[in-house]
């Protein structure tokens, strides 16, 4: 397979450059093969190779955090999308909440964001989601220094207080009649002024790694309702779909910290709390065969309750076996000191207050949200192209409008407008973000993309068969050794399954059973395995695409 150039990043006016809005429309996925006439009593195969994907447009970030995303993009060899996308659920967690995105009266947005990201296991996800949680927690371990004092103080203040507290109520049991009244007013003064002292703090945490739904609200009760959670892999989907115990789904507390809803925390042994306000902001890279359990589970409640159609989605192609080591360019030290630098502004400016502010939709990028919510309409309705994900593309303006608040807070914290050109910036993702979820979302059904990632393991596992056997039949047995390893859902890689793989690549053209030989009148034993006599064009690399467009068909399942 040839290993064409791989369109890592766009370039260009931040505006008007990339994908324009209908771009994002895409039909069952283009022919891979020129029409001819074939030889040899072949047909023209139909093409089961994954749509083209835009890559992500990094230039759309603004100048400072695109500089960052391109050049973790060249240290760790990945799909810049996975950096870019990282760095949006970094920049929501340094906000925590404190911002509200308002579009215009009425409609106001949070600023919390969810990203998952789909990339196979070898991806280096964990190198490339690095920069951004590690600046993360280092700005986490200098909240944690500079709240020790003020924890032991409270503890102390505390431990004051309810021993002045159990001095008064001795008191008061050992007091006079003409006593007691003065006694227990004293007692009930003491029980106050301990009930005023409240909790004391937590220390400061701003992420979260393996944490189950059911943690989650006494968690963000402790950080006065922030929470993040950025993770190299898929286990708060698991954990919140039920995955690891075959239970039901678990997505309460979470629906409600994406929208900032104030809540009840019930305490084991002490009284409820409510918290005016809880946030979640999320930051996921997961396997494809997460997607595709969660669409296979009988509980099927969080494909349907808004929690997936919450998401922005990402599937880049994959770099395994593309990267070339000694291109491999060190990260400038100066970047990644920016990168902190500006989340610690927003921790210090927004995480750290009290209050939130408001970030307000100046009156030109009110009306282009207008504009952009009336160019959805035709495609929402029965029969056009965003009807069947309606769910997920019905909250694309609000989630438009909270990336382009988190990216003008990213360029100046001190930021209270969302001005049309940033909002324009934001809204020219919305053609990527369509393209990527509806993969996504189609995996999760175990639909389409469900049932040709086996049939395209297997093709793929062709072209990379030897000279000398391209024309030879192959068995299941053959191609079930070609493809072990991969994911393929719950079932895995089986004869069932690489069998049904086959069927596929049949109905599409891409092979052909070869008829049994007859056997002699009377002979005993063991049929032979069938076999099946793979297309020519498989290896045709004139009219391949992939040769001059970097294709995406070596993307992995898993």
């Amino acid at each position: 397979m040839g290993a064409g150039p791989v369109p890592w990043r766009s370039g260009g006016d931040p505006v008007n450059a990339g994908p324009q809005w209908a771009d994002d429309v895409a039909p069952g996925g283009d022919s891979v093969i020129s029409v001819r006439h074939l030889p040899g009593g072949w047909d023209e195969p139909i093409s089961i190779d994954r749509p083209k994907l835009t890559p992500f447009p990094t230039h759309l970030l603004g100048p400072e955090l695109s500089a960052v995303v391109d050049a973790v993009t060249d240290q760790v060899q990945v799909a810049p999308d996975i950096p870019a996308m990282i760095s949006l659920a970094a920049i929501s967690t340094a906000v925590g909440g404190r911002a509200q995105i308002k579009i215009r009266p009425g409609w106001s947005e949070a600023s919390s964001v969810w990203t998952a990201t789909v990339a196979g296991a070898g991806e280096r996800k964990s190198a490339a989601e690095g920069p951004f949680s590690d600046a993360l927690r280092q700005i986490e371990k200098h909240l944690r220094e500079e709240a020790v004092p003020e924890i032991e103080e409270a503890e102390q203040a505390l431990k004051v207080a309810q021993a002045r507290l159990d001095d008064a109520e001795k008191a008061a049991i050992k007091a006079k009649p003409d006593t007691f009244k003065l006694k227990m007013d004293e007692a009930k003064l003491a029980r106050r002024t301990l009930a005023d002292l409240g909790p004391v703090p937590s220390l400061p945490r701003l992420l979260f790694g393996d944490i189950t739904p059911a943690a989650m609200p006494q968690k963000a009760s402790q950080q006065d309702g922030r929470m993040a959670v950025i993770h190299s892999e898929g286990t708060l989907l698991k954990q919140m779909g039920g995955l690891y115990n075959s239970g039901a789904s678990d997505t309460g507390f979470a629906l409600d910290a994406y929208d900032g809803k104030a809540m009840p925390v019930d305490r084991i042994g002490r009284d409820s709390i409510e918290m005016e306000s809880a946030h979640l902001a999320v930051g996921l890279l997961i396997q494809p065969v997460i997607l595709e359990q969660l669409g296979r589970k009988k509980d099927d409640e969080m494909l349907h309750n808004g929690f997936v159609q919450r998401f922005l989605y990402s599937f880049p192609p994959s770099r395994l076996g593309y990267q070339d080591p000694r291109a491999s360019v060190a990260i400038p030290e100066e970047l990644l000191t920016d990168l902190e630098q500006r989340l610690q502004a927003l921790v210090n400016t927004l995480w750290k207050s009290p209050l939130v502010r408001v970030v307000t939709f100046t009156e030109e990028a009110s009306e282009a949200m207008y504009v952009f919510q009336e160019s959805l309409q035709e495609r929402l309705r029965r029969g056009g192209d965003l009807h069947q994900m309606a769910s997920w593309a019905s909250k694309l303006p609000g989630k438009i409008a909270r990336v382009a608040g988190l990216l003008a807070l990213y360029a100046d914290v001190q930021a209270r407008h969302v001005t049309v050109e940033q909002f324009e910036a934001a809204k020219a993702l919305a053609p990527y973000f369509v393209q990527h979820a509806r993969l996504c979302l189609d995996l999760m059904g175990a639909n389409r993309e469900g049932q040709l990632t086996p049939a395209r393991d297997v093709l793929e596992w062709l072209r990379r068969r030897k000279p000398d056997q391209i024309t030879q039949p192959f068995s299941v047995r053959d191609a079930q050794r070609g493809v072990d390893g991969n994911a393929w859902g719950p079932d895995g890689v089986t004869a069932e399954t690489v069998q049904d793989a086959i069927r596929v690549l049949i109905d599409r053209g891409w092979a052909l059973p070869v008829p049994e030989e007859p056997r002699a009148e009377g002979q005993r034993g063991r049929r032979p395995s069938p076999k099946f006599l793979p297309h020519p064009l498989i290896w045709d690399k004139s009219w391949r695409k992939e040769e001059e467009e970097g294709s995406d068909t070596h993307l992995r399942s898993a």
